[in-house]
């Protein structure tokens, strides 16, 4: 009688252990682009990369795990993308308008997004509203302090850098969910620009230009 050989322990190099689990993710992220959401990974994640089933579950998890994981991995190359944009200048105007034309572009040329929102809105189109706490979170925590330099140079007084952080993520979810074919890239900037001017204006209390005089 033969018995099966328990699972070896992964390396103990956390370096080797790393480049493993990002070769599970690649290998599942083109699963999800070829087959879907529905897809049941792991057999197909083991074939494309040259691994066994035991060690997807191992360095990654089950089906739900594996999805989390490759959401936590592309919210952390778009942050890491977006970032240095918005470090550029305190300028909040100029600020707010390129790094939410980034992010909507961005998102617009996403693969894996783009399927999910065609072929299944009932899972990401919550993530993004009614159950996107965390995620907004996460936005004011990279953001605020960035925003705040830029509003204290500002004149919009009465807005707080978690508002303008909250808000900015808000047009960015609606232009990513309900896009405009008249909008290109150059119009989504003016878009965004005209949305921004009202709320700097509003947030000072409506003393922009058409109040002078």
């Amino acid at each position: 009688m033969t018995s099966v050989a328990p699972l070896r322990p992964g390396p103990a190099d956390p370096d080797a252990a790393g480049r493993i689990r990002e070769r599970i993710l690649d290998a599942a992220t083109e699963c999800l682009l070829a087959e879907g959401l529905d897809a049941r990974l792991h057999a197909a994640i083991a074939e494309r990369a040259g691994i066994s089933r035991p060690t997807v579950y191992k360095y990654v998890g089950d089906q739900s795990a594996i999805v989390a994981a490759i959401l936590d991995r592309e919210l952390d190359r778009f942050f890491g993308s977006v970032v240095p944009i918005l470090r550029r200048s305190d300028d909040l105007e100029a600020h707010l308008v390129s790094a939410i034309g980034f992010v909507v572009e961005y998102a617009r040329g996403h693969a894996l997004l783009q399927k999910a929102l065609r072929e299944h809105p009932e899972l990401i189109l919550p993530a993004l509203t009614t159950e996107s706490g965390p995620l907004v979170e996460r936005v004011v925590a990279l953001f605020e302090e960035q925003l705040g330099r830029a509003l204290s140079q500002s004149r919009s007084t009465g807005l707080g850098p978690r508002e303008a952080a909250e808000w900015a993520y808000r047009i960015v979810v609606s232009l990513i969910t309900t896009p405009s074919p008249a909008l290109t890239q150059d119009g989504t900037r003016q878009y965004v620009d005209s949305l921004i001017r009202l709320m700097l204006v509003g947030a000072a209390g409506g003393s922009g230009p058409a109040d002078q005089g």
